[in-house]
């Protein structure tokens, strides 16, 4: 949200890469994935598309660490906040309204106005809920994580690790029934090891391994990252599978954002994006992935529109879950060039009334236009 001065066509593709991995996740929600049980080895491949895609959030966060470490508490600085809002704005506006055209009587726009102050007009935006707070105490977050050496930064870094990721590790086992390893899905309670009040600090977590990145990028070249990220792959989609045979995909700890899995492809994600060569791209491309990325927020909050549309359409015409996803890649395209397409109208009217706030603002009064 917030750009480098000399932008970054990598952190612009790490921004789109995201966004692409929230269509998809949202493409498992609205097909029924999640309510159906796990059965036979070919329910693997949509459980490791879902799990890869888990890394959108994460990806998000990142960037902002690694875009804002150095911000300080600035008037400057809090007024780029309201492009966020802005932007959240409208696209609450663009949610209500089509709520209310395609449910009428059951939706009204005073419901909508209400729900802009409560993030519910647009179903997604809880995100920008969690993002105003995080925004708003980056510059304190700073001034923690830039008031030491490198050793304070690792042991930072490490103590919000433990915090947000030991629990996933340590408290998602039941230990004294020998039965329930045979079929861990068999219940979802556990027996805690640590305190687990801390997780919630999840986003902390990542905007601190996003600043640590730009400060000790990772000596990792192309293959050897896309290998150790083939493993971790395979080794934390083993172990989903493992876990949720025969029920229903749960959204347990193990595999949701606190996860030692989506924490480690988070990162190795970013870091193998961030270091693709983009040297050969010329300006126009540039400027297009630039122009895509600054999109990016509009899109993600208006896509829920083009899921609603869309999704209903696809279970009505194929009543099987597992031959729905043989869509995957037409409905998930479809949800980001539609949305990206409201996004770009959408910040093309907030350019506007910027413009115009800005215009009103400058006029001068009647009493410095008289001659002195």
């Amino acid at each position: 949200m917030i750009e480098h001065k000399q932008r970054s066509s990598n952190l612009d593709v790490i921004r789109i890469f995201a966004f692409l991995c929230v269509v998809s996740v949202h493409f498992f929600r609205k097909t029924e994935f999640y309510d159906n049980g796990i059965y036979g080895i070919v329910v693997i491949i949509p459980i490791t598309i879902r799990n890869c895609a888990m890394v959108c959030v994460p990806l998000f966060m990142m960037l902002s660490g690694y875009l804002l470490k150095n911000r300080t508490p600035t008037k400057k600085y809090y007024f780029k906040l309201f492009q966020t809002v802005g932007i959240y704005v409208l696209a609450s506006l663009a949610c209500g309204a089509y709520s209310y055209i395609s449910n009428p009587g059951e939706f009204s726009l005073g419901e909508a106005l209400w729900g802009i102050l409560s993030f519910e007009t647009a179903p997604y935006s809880w995100y920008v809920e969690m993002y105003i707070g995080l925004f708003m105490l980056i510059p304190f977050l700073n001034k923690m994580y830039n008031s030491g050496s490198e050793k304070w930064k690792k042991g930072l870094l490490l103590t919000f690790l433990i915090l947000t990721l030991l629990p996933s590790i340590l408290n998602i086992w039941r230990f004294a029934e020998l039965s329930w390893w045979k079929r861990p899905s068999s219940s979802q309670d556990y027996m805690p090891l640590i305190p687990d009040q801390w997780e919630v600090l999840y986003p902390f977590t990542y905007y601190f391994i996003g600043a640590y990145l730009r400060d000790y990028p990772l000596k990792l070249k192309p293959l050897p990252t896309l290998g150790l990220l083939l493993g971790v792959i395979v080794v934390g989609n083993a172990f989903a599978f493992y876990r949720d045979f025969g029920q229903p995909l749960s959204s347990g700890r193990w595999i949701n954002y606190q996860s030692v899995m989506i924490t480690s492809q988070s990162v190795l994600v970013f870091h193998f994006l961030q270091n693709l060569n983009l040297s050969r791209l010329g300006n126009g491309s540039r400027k297009v992935l630039a122009k895509l990325s600054s999109w990016v927020l509009g899109a993600y909050l208006c896509s829920s529109i083009f899921d609603e549309y869309l999704y209903p359409m696809l279970c009505a015409w194929e009543p099987s879950y597992v031959r729905r996803l043989i869509y995957f890649p037409l409905i998930v395209l479809a949800v980001a060039v539609l949305s990206m397409a409201l996004s770009a109208i959408l910040n093309g009217v907030y350019n506007l009334c910027e413009k115009l706030v800005v215009k009103c603002c400058s006029r001068k009064s009647p009493e410095t236009q008289q001659n002195p």
